[in-house]
């Protein structure tokens, strides 16, 4: 087994030191072969242009696709997100690798404006339902990073997890992986 995790910030995580990042704990217990691809700041478009390159040079068996903050900070329409999200995916299956949904971590700082003056918050908590709605009526893997994440769970910024918001992204992923009998 070999996963490609292909994100933004949540995936890379920000502020985080390597060692405490979800891909790094997942990657020491489990002692499998997890490149973490995620890049601070980066859109589903930039996940998008770059999923090939890593999906032939990685040659991996799943790919972890967990995006779409930067989208919405942006002020994009969830369609577009899905768009881009669905595109990877179909990738992914081209590549003979299995894409597995990553449902993003809430923002816990409930006064946040986006660029274009929405409720950032709101904005997440509604992707984060039209996510999961496409995961189901496409049948497709998927993984809900925030199962139990709660504001302790998160920075100062409300939208990036800790250290210990990590630790539970990292049981989230487990989980999974035991339930879809993956590992």
């Amino acid at each position: 087994m070999k996963i490609v995790c292909l994100g933004d910030s949540l995936t890379e995580g920000y502020e985080i030191k390597q060692a405490s990042r979800w891909t790094d704990l997942i990657k020491n217990e489990l002692k499998i072969d997890i490149v973490n691809a995620g890049i601070s700041g980066d859109t589903t478009a930039g996940m998008l242009s770059r999923c090939e390159q890593l999906l032939l040079k990685e040659k991996p068996t799943h790919v972890i696709i967990l995006g779409g903050t930067n989208d919405l900070w942006f002020g994009l329409n969830d369609e577009l997100i899905l768009a881009n999200i669905h595109a990877i995916s179909r990738m992914c299956r081209f590549y003979k690798a299995e894409a597995i949904i990553g449902i993003i971590t809430p923002s816990v700082n409930l006064t946040e404006l986006n660029i274009i003056g929405e409720n950032y918050s709101e904005c997440i908590r509604t992707f984060r339902t039209s996510l999961i709605n496409y995961c189901k009526l496409e049948n497709g893997l998927y993984i809900d990073f925030s199962e139990q994440i709660t504001s302790d769970h998160m920075l100062a910024d409300g939208v990036h997890p800790n250290s210990s918001g990590h630790e539970l992204m990292k049981k989230n992923v487990l989980n999974f992986l035991n339930k879809a009998q993956l590992y």
